[in-house]
């Protein structure tokens, strides 16, 4: 089983690394920025690309489509809960790990990254060929967490059910949460709240496995 590194000797990403990241990053916000202020079905890769200053083909580098960039906006720092998770004491079970690194990133959020959050919600509702690429990021999210959760718990993420459970119940209750704070508009606390109270609500029924 592949073991959780510390987190003073896991190696940082390199600096072409770290350009790529941004040029994903750029690309994605002018993606929904172009999609909330004319409509999905106005937007072209090209105005994409040169809203981002990239080629078309260095768009195509990074997504498959605009519909896969759009959905693509912000999500860098949700996964980045992933590595909070495994960061956290040793001595936290995996479901007080994950509430904690989450807890921060939701009451961490800009002004600007929540409403791009809602904008992002809205446009999901409005154009459905989203919906296939946000399925496929939550998805994505949850292979990660089980991951994770697997190895703070020395269980077998292949084989075992626990960590499949609370990296599925985690994702649901995220996304739950996220859904009801974007109806109430709510600011940053209000979403911190929401996705705490979801997670206390599941985990009252997860407890980890005996070691």
């Amino acid at each position: 089983m592949t073991q959780t590194l510390p987190a003073d000797d896991r190696p940082e990403l390199g600096l072409r690394e770290l350009k790529k990241q941004m040029t994903r990053t750029v690309i994605a916000d002018s993606a929904l920025r172009l999609a909330v202020e004319h409509g999905l079905d106005n937007v072209t890769i090209r105005r994409i690309a040169d809203s981002a200053f990239v080629s078309p083909r260095t768009f195509s580098n990074y997504f498959s489509c605009k519909e896969e960039a759009v959905v693509a906006a912000g999500t860098h720092e949700l996964v980045a809960v992933v590595a909070a998770v495994a960061d956290r004491p040793a001595a936290e079970g995996p479901w007080e790990a994950l509430r904690a690194a989450l807890s921060e990133f939701t009451g961490s959020r800009s002004a600007e990254e929540l409403e791009s959050m809602v904008q992002k919600l809205e446009l999901e509702q409005q154009y459905p060929s989203l919906r296939p690429y946000e399925s496929w990021f939550w998805s994505h999210l949850e292979d990660e967490l089980r991951t994770v959760v697997a190895e703070r718990t020395d269980s077998d993420a292949d084989t075992q059910l626990y960590p499949w459970l609370v990296a599925a119940s985690a994702v649901a209750g995220i996304r739950s949460a996220i859904r009801l704070w974007a109806a109430s508009g709510d600011g940053a606390a209000g979403l911190a709240a929401r996705v705490e109270d979801a997670l206390d609500q599941v985990g009252s029924g997860l407890r980890p496995p005996t070691r």
